[in-house]
C-alpha cells in the first residue's frame, strides 16, 4: 500500500508541475466516459487470497464536480470449497476535483455480488463500495486512472475485498 500510496503520489506531483497553461482551467471535470480498468484485489470472502479483477464502468456527468458511475467487477478467487466466480454490478457517486491535469476524486456507492461455484451454487449479497484516486489526462479524450477501492460485502460486512486498480478511461 505504501509503495501504490508513493507511485500515485509521484504521478500527480509530475503531472500538476506539468500542466503549466496546456490545460484550460474548468473543463472536462466530470465527464461521460467509459473506463476499464484491472489490478489487484485482496478478498476475505469464504476464503481468503488475492486474484486480478477486472472492471468496466460507464460514467455519466451529473455537474462541474458530480458524476454516476455504473458497472461491474468480475474476478476468479480461490475460496475454502474451490475456485468460484465473483461479480458485482454496482453503482456510486464520484466527486472529482482539478488539479491541473490530475483529477483526484472520493467515490461512494454500492449494489450486489454474485459469487458461483460448483459447490454452494450462486450466493447473492449485498454490497457497499467507497474509495478514492485520481485520473491523469493524457489528452482531451484519453485519461489514466490509480484508485483504491473497499467493499463490504453483506449488511453485516461478513465478506470484504480491497482493490489497487489502475486502466484507462476514454471521453464521450
Amino acid at each position: 500500500m505504501k509503495r501504490s500510496l508513493a507511485t500515485l503520489a509521484t504521478l500527480g506531483i509530475i503531472a500538476w508541475s506539468q500542466s503549466a497553461s496546456a490545460q484550460p482551467r474548468g473543463t472536462h471535470i466530470a465527464s461521460d466516459g467509459i473506463e476499464i480498468v484491472t489490478g489487484i484485489m485482496d478478498y476475505d470472502l469464504s476464503g481468503t487470497g488475492r486474484t486480478i479483477p477486472l472492471t468496466i464502468r460507464a460514467t455519466k456527468a451529473l455537474s462541474e464536480h458530480v458524476s454516476f458511475e455504473a458497472g461491474a467487477t468480475i474476478a476468479n478467487p480461490d475460496q475454502q470449497f474451490g475456485r468460484s466466480s465473483f461479480t458485482a454490478p454496482e453503482v456510486r457517486v464520484v466527486y472529482t476535483w482539478r488539479l491541473g491535469r490530475v483529477l483526484p476524486f472520493i467515490a461512494g456507492g454500492g449494489g450486489f455480488s454474485a459469487t458461483q461455484s460448483d459447490f454452494l451454487g450462486t450466493r447473492w449479497r449485498s454490497t457497499l463500495l467507497a474509495g478514492g484516486g485520481a485520473r491523469v489526462e493524457l489528452n482531451d479524450r484519453i485519461y489514466a486512472i490509480g484508485e483504491l477501492r473497499l467493499r463490504g460485502v453483506t449488511r453485516k460486512f461478513a465478506g470484504s475485498t480491497g482493490e489497487f486498480l489502475g486502466g484507462l478511461g476514454w471521453r464521450l
